[in-house]
C-alpha cells in the first residue's frame, strides 16, 4: 500500500515518530492498529460488533439508563395507542 501525503503532513508524522522513539513505519502501524476497529467500521466510522447473533453498536461509553427508560416508555406508549 502506498500513501501520498502533503509534505507538511509527512513532516509532522516523521517528527511524532522521532519523538516517540520509533520508525515512521512502526509509528504508522501502531496508529492504524489503534484507530481501525477489529470488526471494521460502518460507513459512518462507527463500530458494530456481532454479539449472540445480534449487531451491537459500540461507542466506548455506556448508554445512560435514562435513554433506555425513555425509549422503553415511548415504545409502550406507541403500543397502547394501537
Amino acid at each position: 500500500m502506498s500513501v501520498h501525503l502533503r509534505p507538511e503532513t509527512e513532516a509532522r508524522i516523521t517528527a511524532l515518530a522521532a519523538a516517540s522513539g520509533v520508525s515512521v513505519d512502526d509509528y504508522l502501524a501502531a496508529l492504524f492498529a489503534k484507530e481501525l476497529p477489529e470488526n471494521g467500521p460502518d460507513s459512518n466510522g462507527t463500530q458494530f460488533q456481532k454479539e449472540h447473533g445480534m449487531w451491537v453498536y459500540r461507542t466506548g461509553t455506556a448508554m445512560p439508563a435514562s435513554l433506555v427508560d425513555d425509549t422503553l416508555q415511548a415504545i409502550r406508549l406507541q403500543r397502547e395507542e394501537r
